[in-house]
């Protein structure tokens, strides 16, 4: 049995103990601080991004609405009319409230405009990883809300009232807004005199009712610039019918359950309301068919994780886990070392009558006592670390985006989660040298030289050694070929002239000034105005490769409608005008190319190389016919869409690399864009000179065309930076090389303290070397090789185990072999080199032994 009296005993005793080897205590907790410190980091980023809740008085009663489709898929997007009948009949949730985002155009606020936009002030803008703003209009970005949203989420406003405390009739007689404080201080520098203030927006006079508190964040991440009513929606978009339309997907639903009701019971009645609504639906809406709700703890994130995210979390957590291996193998290593200095104190102790086990627990409780004291050491500099880097991350979005709110503040979890991986890491790193030093102890005499160590004791500590940099290594082999990765999509082959041609989008003001017929005579002149310019070789309307706005469609090829049982895949297809191959340098390969409108006689298409031996293998696809089927489905109302004519196949385009890395959407099929949809097509212009002269008379002509026309430009070289999977892939290389290096830091450290350690323990042994003849050069070579030769063989070690790791990563590597050479030896190398300069300073410190005073130690 253990007694308070003999833990209380075992705790001072340590304390005494860890104070006398100051300098084995500050390595240790050094080591330690940064294994503790890396996985804290990692679990608080982890609740700040996606273990979150959502922004309301007792949030665990809330709960998220989706439906599963018949498909397996789940859709988390309800219509507005949708709402209102779940708002209306549901009696398992006290409230369901309603929400969306926009970006609507601000004018009238007055003031000076501090606008930090993608292109000129935010982080990832001057990086070109995001898109540029509009240079020419001020952007708000703006939250729809239910009217009953602040009073179900239990947040009153910090001045000023809601919309619940207005009138439906007073709302629609004087459109009102909400601000939130944060962007109150940022755009107004929290003027008093912004409650009741009249601001436009999209032209449309609203007035400033009341601020939300700092933050507040609601059912989002970012806190908004406005918050609005659904109500007055049609005001800010008066071409759509967003209220009405059922189709009209684009709201999340949220609900708290009313008291005493469990999940399951609003799941059934959920269910039975969505099995009514079938009936109101489109036929060919998968909302039509069968469908059952499913309710969940409510997240600001939509939905399940996507798996792909999943295996991102897990691989950061596995990394984080690995830096912290490598750091309880480093201070393992440091306590075996130290473990000899103390063979005698411990012999002494077993002789007076104490236990094996009691040894044991004594050094437990000096390594618990490390790993503690790290953690104390660990968790205020993390926390310290975390807020600059969450205020980086907030600053380096435009303000279009909002203000992305990361609480890295450490919670309860948090302090256990420390107290726990601390205690653990103790435990770990503390028990393998316990035992051997209480083994190690039984056998030694008390008079014991120990100016040798065992060689159990050896073979251990080389083992820990060898661990350290086989994890290690393969964290940086990692690191490296995702970094080689994100930089090798840049690199890879496109298919198209991504450096001379610029990408002008542009987007109308809403509102009845601009008719369809205008809006195809200001994009007509503004074509032909820029034409005109000065180093463009030639411009054309369509969608470029490396457009985020990706369409695909079913395929059928007997002329059919796309179906389940004639299709021959889902491919990706785009709208073009006659000179797109011409302007952007993909060359033709077979057939011909579109001609003008008047000059084609049937529907024709253009398929890429990989569509044609995809569709058509071994043959020639001209004047074969091709059928496309979308039903609509990721495409709004008003797009065009290639259902229902039958295409024939009049040529063969090279293939292009567009937003998927991996080249999967270079089977496109081409279809001749009708001139009357212009307006709904960026521009692309081949300049023949340098692009941003040719981007600076384009503003001087947008503005001369039409000054209210909001516009953006960028290069398609600059839009690769702006495709998902480089976003990703650069992600998880900054990632991986964050936490390599770690490791790396990690190893050197405990090579060199392990090293250090050695020389002081072998003075007596290299004093009577040097005594009987040997040289310095031969001490230096003998402590080089015996702590060179665990390297080697972790490297060993960590190139296999690398190789399974670069086979998990296969997924989101780009371009590059499972073993990728250059990151497999050049890596070694480098961490050769760093282990040789970590072990050549102690190793010194041996040449430099006197003799006489080593043949006088112990």
């Amino acid at each position: 049995m253990i007694l308070p009296e003999t833990v209380l005993q075992d705790l001072r005793y340590g304390v005494r103990m860890l104070f006398r080897n100051a300098g084995f205590t500050a390595v240790s907790v050094l080591a330690l601080a940064l294994g503790i410190g890396v996985n804290t980091g990692t679990f608080t980023a982890y609740k700040a991004l996606v273990g979150r809740s959502l922004d309301a008085r007792d949030p665990g009663r809330m709960v998220n609405l989706t439906l599963v489709l018949q498909s397996g898929a789940s859709s988390f997007l309800f219509s507005y009319p949708d709402y209102e009948a779940y708002r209306d009949h549901v009696r398992t949730c006290s409230s369901l409230i309603a929400w969306s985002n926009d970006q609507l155009t601000l004018s009238d606020a007055g003031g000076i405009v501090s606008e930090r936009t993608a292109a000129a002030g935010s982080l990832l803008g001057r990086l070109g990883l995001l898109p540029p703003a509009a240079s020419n209009a001020e952007f708000a970005g703006t939250f729809l809300v239910s009217e009953n949203y602040f009073s179900v989420l239990g947040v009153p406003p910090l001045r000023g009232r809601t919309f619940e405390s207005i009138a439906s009739s007073d709302l629609a007689a004087s459109p009102s807004v909400l601000i939130s404080e944060n962007y109150w201080e940022k755009r107004f520098a929290g003027d008093p005199g912004v409650l009741g203030k009249t601001i436009r927006l999209n032209s449309v006079p609203f007035t400033i009712v009341g601020i939300t508190p700092h933050d507040f964040v609601g059912t989002s991440v970012a806190v908004p610039d406005f918050w609005l009513p659904l109500s007055l929606e049609p005001l800010v978009h008066p071409e759509s019918n967003r209220l009405h339309d059922r189709e009209n997907l684009r709201l999340r639903v949220f609900g708290r359950l009313a008291p005493g009701v469990e999940m399951r019971q609003a799941e059934a009645e959920m269910t039975l309301l969505a099995s009514q609504l079938r009936s109101l639906h489109d036929p060919n809406s998968e909302l039509s068919r069968p469908a059952s709700a499913l309710i969940s703890r409510v997240s600001p994130l939509p939905g399940k994780l996507p798996s792909s995210l999943k295996f991102t979390i897990v691989l950061i957590m596995v990394a984080a886990g690995m830096v912290l291996v490598v750091a309880c193998a480093n201070v393992a290593s440091l306590q075996l070392a130290r473990a000899t200095t103390r063979q005698s104190e411990l012999s002494m102790r077993l002789s007076l009558g104490a236990s094996r086990g009691r040894l044991v627990r004594q050094l437990l409780t000096e390594s618990a006592l490390l790993g503690l004291l790290a953690g104390v050491i660990a968790l205020p500099c993390t926390w310290a670390i975390l807020k600059a880097g969450a205020t980086v991350f907030t600053q380096a979005f435009p303000i279009e985006v909002g203000t992305i709110i990361l609480h890295v503040t450490p919670d309860l979890e948090v302090f256990a989660y420390v107290l726990a991986i601390s205690v653990f890491s103790g435990v770990l790193f503390g028990l393998t040298p316990a035992i051997e030093s209480s083994r190690s102890a039984l056998f030694s005499a008390i008079k014991a030289n120990t100016g040798s160590s065992p060689l159990r004791s050896r073979r251990l500590r080389d083992i820990l050694i060898a661990s350290q940099v086989a994890v290690s290594l393969v964290l940086m082999i990692a690191g490296s070929m995702l970094t080689r990765s994100a930089l090798h999509t840049l690199a890879m082959p496109t298919g198209y002239d991504c450096k001379h041609v610029v990408d002008l989008d542009f987007r109308f003001p809403e509102g009845s000034k601009y008719s369809a017929d205008r809006k195809v005579a200001v994009i007509q002149e503004l074509r032909t105005r820029i034409a005109a310019l000065s180093g463009v070789a030639a411009i054309t309307s369509a969608r470029a490769p490396d457009d985020n706005n990706v369409r695909s469609a079913l395929v059928s090829l007997n002329g059919e409608k796309p179906s389940s049982s004639n299709m021959q895949g889902t491919l990706y297809y785009t709208w073009i005008q006659p000179n797109y191959f011409q302007t952007l340098g993909v060359p033709l390969l077979l057939g011909t190319g579109f001609q003008t409108q008047t000059g084609q006689p049937e529907p024709s298409a253009i398929v890429s190389e990989s569509a044609a031996r995809r569709l058509w293998p071994g043959r020639n696809p001209i004047g074969h016919i091709l059928s496309l089927g979308t039903n609509r489905q990721f495409h709004t109302k008003e797009e065009l869409v290639p259902d229902g004519p039958v295409w024939k196949v009049i040529g063969v385009a090279g293939d292009t690399r567009g937003v998927e890395m991996d080249g999967s959407d270079s089977a496109q099929i081409y279809l001749p864009l009708p001139e009357d949809r212009l307006r709904d097509y960026p521009i692309l212009i081949r300049t023949q000179s340098e692009p941003m002269l040719v981007i600076r008379a384009i503003d001087s002509v947008m503005s001369s065309v039409d000054p209210d026309l909001m516009s953006s430009t960028s290069t398609l070289e600059e839009m690769l930076r702006q495709t998902p999977p480089f976003l990703g892939s650069a992600l998880a290389a900054a990632i991986a090389v964050t936490v390599s290096l770690f490791g790396l830091l990690l190893a050197a450290m405990g090579i060199w303290g392990t090293v250090s350690y050695i020389v002081v323990l072998r003075t007596r042994e290299i004093g009577i070397r040097m005594a009987v003849g040997a040289q310095k050069r031969d001490v230096l070579g003998l402590v080089l090789r015996e702590s060179t030769f665990p390297v080697l063989f972790g490297l060993l070690v960590g190139m296999v185990l690398a190789v399974g790791a670069s086979y998990l990563l296969r997924g989101i590597l780009f371009g590059l072999h499972t073993v990728d050479g250059i990151s497999f030896v050049g890596v070694s190398l480098l961490f050769l080199t760093i282990a040789l300069l970590a072990a050549y300073p102690p190793s010194r410190r041996a040449m430099r032994v006197d003799p006489i005073v080593a043949l006088r130690y112990e």
